[in-house]
């Protein structure tokens, strides 16, 4: 044996290298989780020691938590980007309620949910829900999540489950952003949510993109009864006081997407409506409506950014359904 390389092992000053070094980053780790518990770094209201109000960040799926729990807001828009020209402001004005958004763009029903939950534990009163059902409530069975994983630690009831994922670059870029945002260097999102597509699509330009993947229809009559999304949310409805109002609306597609009557798919779509109807039944000023329709507004590409995505004159259009609906409830006059 080479006993040069047997001194170095039984050496202590390299035992005392690794204990050194292995120190180092267990503090370094400490400090991180201590700056991570003192700044919160996604305003989730599970930590926090500074008092720091709203994130700056794109990401919907991150920050729709800081703005579900603010106190400022009673009643809340839910959805994914079909939702998100919807203006809070507008529907706060006309109604009295303090409306925020919270549509987390290409969310799914299930994620959808995680979010109002969310909302719910962090409001003893609500003043309203208006929710934009796209085709993926309307399910028999609920599919397996793709994509980006959705941050439902973040949404969690657990203070570990939330903690735990705080060791990470994008937990760190997310409380320096905070700090700045304390400091005064860095100005907060708009506290009630609203972001505009336009900025991205501007008027005047269409894509040939994002046509709506209706489900499946079902194969029998008993399974078109199934939908597993919108049962889990009359699992969240029962738990509202009675009189907290709901306005489901199912948001408009350009008109040659829209489902053709007779089809298979249209049956599922009509009782699709069907139990998201239900969901307001005997709620007062509640109301399901859908704008999924073939009328001269939605053959009008003008009015699209994409096969999905509204511009603001359907916004309009539906912020005054909305208004109509918590004013009068089902038997509101809908002109769309």
């Amino acid at each position: 044996m080479n006993s040069s390389t047997s001194s170095s092992e039984t050496d202590p000053d390299w035992g005392r290298s690794i204990t050194a070094c292995m120190g180092t980053l267990i503090g370094a780790a400490v400090l991180v989780l201590a700056l991570m518990v003192v700044v919160d770094p996604y305003d989730s209201g599970k930590l926090g020691l500074l008092g720091i109000n709203g994130v700056d960040n794109r990401l919907t799926q991150i920050t729709a938590a800081s703005r579900a729990r603010d106190p400022n807001f009673d009643a809340a828009i839910l959805g994914n980007s079909t939702a998100q020209m919807i203006e809070p402001v507008e529907l706060s004005r006309a109604t009295g309620l303090r409306f925020v958004q919270l549509y987390t763009t290409g969310s799914a029903p299930r994620e959808q949910l995680a979010v109002l939950d969310f909302f719910l534990r962090n409001h003893r009163q609500v003043g309203a829900l208006v929710i934009a059902a796209d085709p993926g409530w309307c399910v028999h069975a609920r599919p397996k999540e793709e994509g980006a994983p959705f941050p439902y630690w973040l949404y969690d009831r657990s203070v570990v489950t939330y903690a735990v994922r705080l060791i990470s670059w994008q937990a760190i870029e997310q409380a320096f952003q905070r700090l700045s945002i304390g400091l005064g260097w860095r100005q907060r999102m708009n506290p009630d949510g609203f972001v505009s597509y336009e900025d991205i699509w501007p008027p005047g330009q269409f894509k040939e993109a994002n046509a709506p993947r209706d489900p499946v229809p079902a194969v029998s009559a008993e399974e078109r009864a199934i939908f597993p999304e919108i049962s889990a949310l009359q699992d969240v409805v029962r738990t509202l006081p009675a009189d907290v109002p709901i306005v489901i609306i199912v948001p408009p597609t350009l008109a040659n997407v829209v489902t053709k009557p007779g089809t298979d798919v249209a049956l599922d779509r009509a009782a699709c409506d069907c139990a998201l109807k239900k969901l307001i039944v005997d709620r007062p000023h509640s109301n399901f409506i859908s704008y999924r329709v073939d009328n001269a507004l939605t053959r009008d590409r003008d009015n699209f950014a994409d096969f999905i995505h509204y511009r603001p004159k359907l916004a309009r259009r539906i912020e005054q359904g909305i208004i109509a609906s918590l004013r009068d409830g089902e038997s509101a006059t809908i002109d769309f």
